[in-house]
């Protein structure tokens, strides 16, 4: 078995304990290690090693979720490599879909000796694939300013997205588009929130669909339609607690293979994994067990 660290470049330096670890643990074993130079260097490395099928390959992803979307997209279906996460980043949402481990149990690369092993689905849109969420509205908006707030002011955590959330009250609040999920279309409505799940939080910590699982061949759909700018606030609390389900006038929730996101050919940005990007009637749809993941072992 091969090891394979990719870091975010922007680590290089800065996080001596970090480094020290992986060094550490790479000396005792065959392992390479690669920094990460631009966007999307890390889905050519990753790729590099799913193209190669002469060894089994396992990919430590060393960042946040940023950088584990790109690593995704450069393995995504390559059944000789197997993922990690090292949740080194300032925003680590996809971890948080498994209870059962700290953050600091991710970071032990002892426990990677005997792994536990289990598949792990994707969502595509377009050509891209996203291993937690796929988000529309509101939270795109709030993403874009919570990462300008990571960059500007080193923010971690959820603090960033509360920051994001109140200058995002500056924009409109709703996109109008008509939904298809799986085969039963809906009507065309005013959407505040439109968040397909994979894993069970984003945005620091909100829980969209807190009955999301990974490994189960469907993604669970939050439909948020109704709410008020002055509501966001309370709504907001509820939401990050997975407890908005209960707010039945606003709320309605779904499970499917496929959604169709009908804008008429008008372009609407999507939040997926945190990144951000434009797109015409877009069609998400699940892939079943495309990554296999090995999580620390239970000690």
């Amino acid at each position: 078995m091969k090891y394979v660290f990719i870091i975010n470049g922007r680590a290089k330096g800065k996080n001596k304990e970090l480094m020290s670890r992986i060094v550490s643990w790479a000396r005792t074993h065959d392992s390479t290690i690669h920094f990460t130079k631009y966007e999307k260097h890390a889905t050519y490395i990753a790729k590099e090693y799913a193209s190669d099928q002469n060894e089994p390959v396992h990919i430590f992803a060393c960042g946040g979720d940023g950088l584990l979307h790109e690593v995704v997209n450069g393995i995504a279906g390559a059944a000789h490599v197997t993922l990690s996460v090292y949740p080194s980043g300032t925003g680590n949402d996809f971890i948080k879909s498994f209870p059962q481990y700290k953050r600091e149990d991710f970071m032990d690369l002892s426990r990677y000796e005997e792994p536990v092993i289990m598949r792990c689905d994707l969502l595509k849109m377009g050509t891209e694939y996203s291993i937690n969420t796929i988000s529309f509205g509101f939270d795109v908006h709030v993403a874009q300013y919570a990462n300008e707030f990571k960059k500007k002011m080193q923010f971690q955590g959820i603090v960033p997205y509360y920051l994001g959330m109140l200058k995002s009250l500056t924009l409109p609040l709703n996109e109008t588009y008509q939904l298809q999920i799986d085969e039963k279309k809906l009507e065309k409505k005013d959407y505040a929130f439109l968040v397909l799940c994979n894993g069970r939080f984003y945005g620091g910590g909100y829980q969209p669909c807190p009955d999301a699982q990974i490994n189960d061949g469907l993604m669970n759909v939050c439909m948020i339609s109704g709410v008020r700018k002055y509501q966001i606030v309370r709504f907001s609390r509820a939401y990050e607690k997975g407890k908005h389900t209960a707010f039945t006038t606003i709320y309605e929730g779904a499970q499917a293979k496929v959604v169709h996101v009908n804008t008429e050919n008008k372009i609407i940005y999507a939040n997926m994994d945190g990144e951000v990007a434009g797109f015409r009637n877009p069609t998400v749809e699940v892939v079943p067990s495309a990554v296999q993941l090995a999580l620390p072992s239970l000690k």
